[in-house]
């Protein structure tokens, strides 16, 4: 009966992914009004997590090679704390003017730590993807009668394109029409939380076009520096904290710490009144 369970909830899942692909495919679905939401990264709690790894890649779009417009660069999808899983699926959703999915890099070693002769379902990727809304959808699950896998580690792997200067979340979804969903051998859906990451290819300073609320435009200039005073000893969770002025931690070269302070003011003032060509 276990067998069966499995084999159940695996049908379930492949068939789900292949018909959502024919519904995008087939234009029934406005894509178009999937909408996209946006959170700051979280800390990992306890439980079972899902999350992106890394956290943060904030890069210097002069300084930092292969951070530019048409370059390629890849997030991970790791889990912890979980207890038998035997099948995932994995939502992601992203800014499509920031970046496009080119594919599935890697089905990483946790569920192929499984003990099954036949190890698991990445002998062919299994994905629906959309550039145009930016969402995607990856799964993977052990085959045959096995136990599932217990602990922490990666799940899969994921390329994307850089196509556009600015910054985006990488958001773990839990809902939509294929939501984020981890599965036990028994086939019972588990509980979990999810942590976000976020990219930004931007040159540091660059907060925000010659308006408020407008995209970053290639300069740091005066209505920049408008945006990071009004951000100014702002931190994460605050009214007008503004994570385009967090720069840095409190040392060169660190990643942003939730917090805009006198570092952070020392980095905008070195990229003050510099451009940057863009493409």
């Amino acid at each position: 009966m276990r067998g069966r369970t499995k084999l159940v909830s695996l049908v379930t899942m492949l068939a789900v992914l292949l018909t959502v692909s024919m519904v995008f495919a087939s234009g029934l679905v406005d894509v178009s009004k999937i909408s996209l939401f946006s959170e700051p990264p979280v800390e990992l709690g306890n439980g079972t997590v899902v999350f992106v790894d890394p956290a943060q890649i904030v890069k210097d779009y002069v300084a930092d090679p292969g951070y530019q417009i048409g370059d390629t660069f890849v997030f991970h999808i790791n889990i912890t704390g979980v207890t038998d899983l035997f099948s995932y699926q994995v939502n992601v959703t992203w800014n499509t003017a920031m970046l496009n999915f080119t594919g599935i890099w890697a089905y990483e070693e946790f569920l192929a730590r499984t003990g099954s002769p036949d190890g698991t379902s990445r002998i062919e990727d299994i994905y629906v993807a959309s550039n145009e809304t930016g969402y995607a959808a990856i799964a993977e699950t052990i085959l045959g009668d096995y136990a599932g896998i217990t602990g922490s580690g990666r799940l899969v792997t994921i390329e994307f394109e850089i196509v556009g200067y600015g910054s985006t979340d990488m958001i773990v979804g839990t809902g939509g029409l294929l939501p984020t969903t981890l599965l036990d051998s028994t086939g019972t859906g588990m509980a979990f939380t999810t942590a976000d990451g976020y990219f930004r290819n931007t040159l540091p300073g660059d907060i925000q076009g010659d308006a408020p609320g407008t995209l970053p435009d290639g300069d740091v200039d005066y209505y920049d520096f408008l945006a990071f005073a009004a951000a100014y000893l702002k931190t994460l969770g605050q009214p007008g904290y503004n994570r385009e002025a967090d720069l840095q931690g409190d040392a060169p070269g660190t990643l942003p710490d939730g917090d805009v302070d006198y570092y952070d003011f020392l980095r905008f003032a070195g990229s003050y009144l510099k451009t940057v060509s863009l493409p």
